[in-house]
């Protein structure tokens, strides 16, 4: 028998709606729904290859235990692994304390509404402050910029694209990524229709992205980009073009801010970004005298060596234009739920709570940088980490201290346990990998993502597909832990922990059930009879339902959590960063810079096991544009050395004119040794090899990993690869139109 049962994606921010098609309780296939009133029956090729990865036989079904070399396992059942972890765990923090535990939080569970109350909970029970995750290789300066600004990492905007006449679009390439601290599954639609309407897209990148081959691109300099915005800033000071109105009302510190972005002229600026000064002034009048426009950017600038102070600096143009919570501007973010509160009562709004023993680097949203997970396990001490949970993570393979030095300190780990899919890069040194479920075969709400939605909605769904294998959760597992150490259960409030003591354990699809009750839509437990509950979104709009069709606007003071209720712009930390950006040199033997880029068929480092996204002629190569291969003596499909002070990788060469001069584009993710045979026939490269492993040499207020603007050279490798047409002409399989 064939059923279709609507559900949503839960890969990516947009959480598109789908329709799952499912024969004899066996999920076949899914596609858009058309009937979601959210996404309108968009959906990317991912969805569809998570289906693959759902029925992979390379994934893992039942819990597995070390035994003798990394990758080399044996199964075992639920009773054995839990019994053996939950008894050497609680040795380990009787004898050095809570703090000898650590988790490592990776991107696949940010989406499940379970995972993330599971580990926060497991955290509380444990009493260990120590979270590391993958924000310090991602957004973390973003959370940064939002805390000294707005006074919490939790507190941020999101781009008003509907309304909007002006999108200055900078290191962020949304036709790939499907957009990131937003989430909008219709995002083209919503960009092409401010061009429709008589406004402007300027996409600034490195390289011509596929965002930007349909609007205007302005090429910049790699790590550049501070320059740009200091200078824009500058320039609309200067010809008064600020709402001198919104900054006395909703700021202090402009006129000491004013005083240091004095030095940033547009001709200086041009030095180093490679942007003519008078585009960058007619830039700067052109947003400022928009009737409306935001600043919108993303992992190309949090990604960089001044990835605080871009951020800080994009949102700055929004305020003091008086593009903050305006129609067509940086809006704050409206949700059902306001996760923003929650967060900031589950200790996930923090910046510097926390630092690490070693380095002194800060929490940033409850996560500490990957960057010190090395020292941290391997330098002795009190607090000294000797049990890690990977949780949904690969951080060998994604962090920018990855490799082989944080597999050296992998190995010294009394207990290493990990909750995943697959056998991974990291988790092949775990002593225990515990299955869990795909998202298709468990239940979900869009919990943590509701505040980015442009469009607020509400949708909610049961699995559909019957649990394949011996799979549990991960709050089914980290419960059972924390009841076998005798700490009640995985609950971050006491009385909850002390309720699963008695055997009352309290679902995290009932506690968010409760929030959306008690939420401005709810229904208060039947007080309110035209409200929601997560049974009524189940029965009532099985597609979902938008609750608002645009933000509301005008509510600045009650988003601002300093004591003063204004926005500050005169911080220490950013002015500091000002004065070091005026001494940053360039490096005469590394005169080129690498950068990042997001592919269409990737997530990350864990789909590439699936052949819709691997398709077996699909390569990886590094991207430099005609005139720096000439220069070096390199042809297409030539394998090249990219050097750096952090390492150096050879990589098959793709010649490209949508590359700035100067820049070389490496996509990440690739390079695997796990469990996967697929992803690891396919080759490649870590392009994290090349990123500074010294921990004085990330991004000094967020602790993230510099991943884009990394001085590099390139020279010719004797021997080359000569790869198919069909993979290096255009952008051949890396861009898959499907579902568009």
């Amino acid at each position: 028998m064939e059923v279709e049962k609507p559900t949503f994606c839960r890969i990516c921010e947009p959480m598109c709606g789908l329709i799952a098609t499912v024969r004899d309780g066996h999920l076949t296939g899914v596609r858009g729904d058309r009937d979601n009133p959210y996404s309108q029956g968009f959906a990317c090729s991912k969805s569809s290859a998570m289906v693959e990865i759902t029925h992979d036989p390379d994934r893992l079904l039942t819990p597995m235990r070390r035994r003798g070399a990394p990758g080399s396992f044996e199964p075992v059942t639920w009773d054995e692994a839990l019994g053996d972890i939950s008894a050497r765990l609680q040795h380990i923090v009787a004898e050095h304390g809570p703090h000898a535990y650590a988790s490592f939080f990776g991107n696949p569970p940010v989406f499940h509404h379970g995972s993330l109350l599971a580990l926060q909970g497991f955290q509380a029970a444990i009493g260990s402050p120590w979270k590391y995750g993958v924000n310090g290789e991602d957004g973390a300066s973003h959370m940064v910029a939002n805390a000294l600004l707005y006074g919490s990492t939790a507190i941020g905007t999101v781009p008003d694209l509907w309304r909007t006449h002006f999108a200055l679009i900078i290191g962020a390439n949304p036709f790939v990524s499907r957009g990131s601290t937003v989430s909008e599954p219709q995002l083209r639609q919503a960009l092409r229709g401010i061009v429709e309407r008589g406004g402007r897209v300027v996409v600034v990148d490195p390289r011509r992205t596929e965002t930007a081959r349909n609007f205007e691109h302005l090429a910049i300099r790699p790590g550049t980009d501070a320059w740009l915005l200091a200078a824009m800033l500058n320039t609309m000071i200067a010809e008064g073009l600020v709402d001198r109105a919104a900054i006395t009302e909703h700021t202090a510190g402009f006129e000491v801010l004013a005083s240091h972005i004095e030095g940033f002229s547009a001709d200086l600026a041009a030095e180093h970004c490679g942007i003519a000064a008078n585009v960058i002034r007619d830039l700067a009048r052109d947003f400022a005298e928009a009737p409306s426009g935001v600043v919108y950017g993303r992992t190309g600038t949090c990604t960089q060596l001044f990835g605080t102070l871009n951020n800080f600096l994009q949102q700055t143009i929004n305020v003091v234009t008086g593009n903050l919570e305006r129609e067509g501007g940086a809006n704050f973010g409206w949700g059902p739920i306001d996760f923003a509160k929650f967060a900031s009562s589950a200790g996930l709004s923090s910046f510097g709570t926390n630092r690490s023993r070693t380095t002194g680097l800060p929490d940033v949203a409850g996560m500490l940088p990957s960057q010190a997970l090395v020292p941290d396990i391997k330098v002795p001490g009190p607090g000294q980490i000797r049990a890690l949970l990977t949780f949904g993570a690969n951080p060998v393979l994604s962090s920018g201290r990855g490799g082989t030095e944080l597999e050296g300190a992998l190995e010294t780990l009394d207990l290493h346990f990990s909750c995943d899919l697959y056998v991974n890069e990291t988790n092949r040194f775990a002593h225990y990998i515990l299955p869990v479920p795909t998202f298709y075969e468990r239940d979900d709400a869009p919990f943590a993502l509701m505040g980015n939605m442009l469009r607020p909605s509400l949708f909610a769904t049961e699995a559909v597909q019957v649990r394949i294998g011996d799979t549990r959760t991960e709050f089914e597992i980290l419960n059972e832990i924390a009841r076998r150490m005798g700490r009640g259960g995985a609950y971050a409030a006491a009385p909850l922990r002390w309720l699963a003591r008695v055997g009352i354990n309290v679902s995290p699809r009932t506690m968010v059930d409760a929030l959306i009750r008690t939420s401005p839509v709810g229904d208060w437990f039947g007080l309110r009879r035209t409200g929601l509950s997560w049974k009524k979104l189940l029965t009532k709009h099985p597609h979902g339902t938008v609750i608002k069709g645009c933000l509301p606007v005008g509510r600045v003071a009650a988003h601002i959590r300093h004591d003063d209720q204004k926005i500050h712009l005169a911080t220490t930390e950013v002015l500091d960063e000002l004065h070091r950006l005026h001494h940053v040199e360039d490096r005469s033997d590394l005169p080129m810079r690498a950068i990042g880029m997001r592919e269409l068929r990737s997530q990350n480092t864990w789909m590439h096991n699936a052949e819709r996204l691997m398709p077996s002629d699909r390569r990886h190569v590094g991207h430099i544009h005609p005139d720096d291969a000439s220069r070096i003596g390199i042809g297409e499909g030539d394998l090249a050395c990219i050097v750096s002070d952090g390492g150096e990788i050879s990589i098959p060469i793709h010649l490209s004119e949508d590359l700035q001069p100067g820049t070389v584009a490496i996509p990440h993710g690739w390079g695997h040794n796990g469990g996967w045979q697929r992803a690891n026939a396919a080759g490649g490269v870590n392009s994290n090899q090349l990123t500074a492993k010294d921990p004085n040499r990330t991004e000094p207020l967020s602790g993230m990993s510099v991943l884009n603007g990394i001085p590099v050279r390139v020279e010719r490798v004797r021997e080359s690869m000569q790869l198919r047409r069909d993979v290096v002409d255009g952008p051949g399989p890396q861009v898959d139109t499907r579902g568009d």
